[in-house]
């Protein structure tokens, strides 16, 4: 079985729906929906947030992850084995393989004088370098402009917008996760009460958003949200 299809099974025999699930891992619907298809598939240090949102022991979540990967590879080539004939060590290091390469990826994003931006489908709440690494969508931008060493990355505008900036679903904008932040500048936050794009507005120690979104509270202590990009282009749906 694949990682995919557990999970929906799991969702499933609890009745719960995949809005329901969206909403207790912080992610889109679309995400969980790819999730559960198998288009996507998530990374090690997120088991633990899934093992918590379908209430599951984390071993079981880490040992069906495992399971999955090496079928994934074992469908996607000639090497096949019986799992059940393979130890845990050889299980783990076999996860583990397949993880490699990540950095490599990751240099290879500057290519011809360009620099290879990523393009994500889901807003990565966490596991930034995770989701930069797993893209296969990508635009090319001129290397000079792009800060060295930042982590940039392209995002279609969906579930979050700010009419006010002119920022509506549909646009495309690109983010630097590394970029500090002014105030005036446009954000994305992961808030205690979820994700917001927002004007950036630090009092003393704490943000407040500008405008004021439903649902949200006025100010937050710095502490307690995470930036996980800075706006630095916005490009229009026509």
């Amino acid at each position: 079985m694949s990682f995919g299809s557990y999970l929906k099974q799991q969702r499933e025999s609890n009745n719960w729906t995949i809005k329901e699930l969206a909403e207790r891992l912080g992610f889109s619907s679309s995400y969980i929906s790819q999730l559960e298809n198998g288009a996507r598939v998530p990374s090690q240090k997120q088991l633990a947030t899934f093992a918590k949102a379908y209430q599951l022991p984390e071993e079981e979540v880490r040992k069906r992850w495992t399971e999955g990967k090496i079928q994934q590879v074992s469908m996607e080539s000639n090497y096949k084995f019986d799992i059940k004939g393979v130890g845990e060590k050889r299980v783990h290091e076999a996860a583990s393989k397949l993880e490699q390469g990540l950095e490599d990826l990751k240099n290879s994003f500057s290519v011809d004088g360009h620099f290879k931006l990523p393009v994500l489908v889901v807003i990565p709440i966490d596991d930034l370098d995770g989701h930069l690494s797993r893209t296969n969508e990508f635009v090319l931008l001129p290397k000079d402009g792009v800060p060295s060493g930042h982590r940039v990355f392209g995002l279609r505008v969906s579930d979050l917008t700010l009419p006010d900036a002119g920022i509506l679903t549909g646009d495309f904008i690109i983010l630097d996760a590394d970029a500090p932040p002014k105030n005036g500048d446009i954000v994305i936050m992961n808030t205690p009460d979820g994700l917001a794009m927002t004007y950036y507005h630090e009092r003393g120690d704490h943000l407040e958003l500008r405008p004021e979104k439903e649902g949200f509270k006025k100010t937050y202590h710095l502490k307690e949200s995470k930036m996980i990009g800075r706006l630095v282009y916005h490009i229009k749906k026509y």
